[in-house]
């Protein structure tokens, strides 16, 4: 079945990613391993994460950007995928917009998550869709590091006042987002915390984890092997 076919026709699951490019992606990370090195890690991680995420029961599109980078993209993750470029200024505006044209075409629910943790299993995912179809108004997975990795609303309930305000990057940005939930009286799932792959201590982590795991033998592990081993 193609991608573009929704298996699931109520649920759209929409990631976030930019272009692979040295000084635009994982700034941080590049700060101690070089944009060079840090680009091409970001590749994989988009590649591990499409991967385990493609044969799950919802619609997925992918929001991008910059817009003027299509064609660089398209080549670089797959044609077979529905792309969409990311509209708006700031962060908050971008998945407002996202959210918008979800349910635009008639999705009930919809969940957005970033390119940032390779590893994510669709495991929570599919979680975070059931509680929305169960009555939960919205979803919410929070990051070790204080943001989030993961949000979701029913079409009925979507509030895009919930990202205003925000001073994204900070580690504030999940608990001031529950507290625009909560003053909503929003009936709210929240995920398992989990792990965005941002500096070097993060990529230790990550390394650590999955040691001995089916994680073990993804792009990204490979890749961080052989580097490790040239050096």
């Amino acid at each position: 079945m193609a991608l573009h076919s929704p298996k699931e026709s109520n649920r759209c699951l929409v990631v976030f990613l930019r272009y692979p490019e040295p000084g635009k992606v994982k700034t941080r990370l590049a700060k101690t391993c070089g944009d060079p090195f840090a680009a091409e890690l970001y590749g994989y991680f988009v590649d591990d994460l499409l991967e385990a995420l493609a044969p799950g029961s919802y619609h997925l599109e992918l929001f991008f950007t910059p817009a003027e980078r299509e064609t660089e993209i398209r080549q670089r993750f797959g044609a077979r995928y529905c792309y969409s470029p990311q509209e708006g200024e700031g962060l908050g505006e971008r998945m407002e917009k996202a959210f918008r044209a979800c349910f635009a075409k008639g999705f009930s629910t919809a969940i957005l998550i970033g390119s940032d943790a390779p590893d994510l299993t669709t495991e929570f995912i599919d979680q975070a869709f059931l509680a929305l179809e169960n009555g939960q108004d919205a979803v919410v997975g929070p990051a070790f590091d204080g943001g989030y990795y993961l949000i979701g609303f029913r079409s009925a309930m979507f509030d895009p006042a919930v990202f205003s305000g925000m001073r994204w990057g900070e580690n504030s940005v999940f608990e001031n987002t529950l507290n625009h939930l909560q003053a909503r009286k929003y009936r709210i799932h929240l995920a398992p915390v989990w792990h965005d792959i941002d500096t070097g201590k993060d990529l230790e982590n990550l390394q650590a984890r999955h040691a001995n795991t089916a994680f073990s033998r993804s792009r990204t592990m490979t890749f961080l092997q052989n580097r490790l081993g040239q050096e």
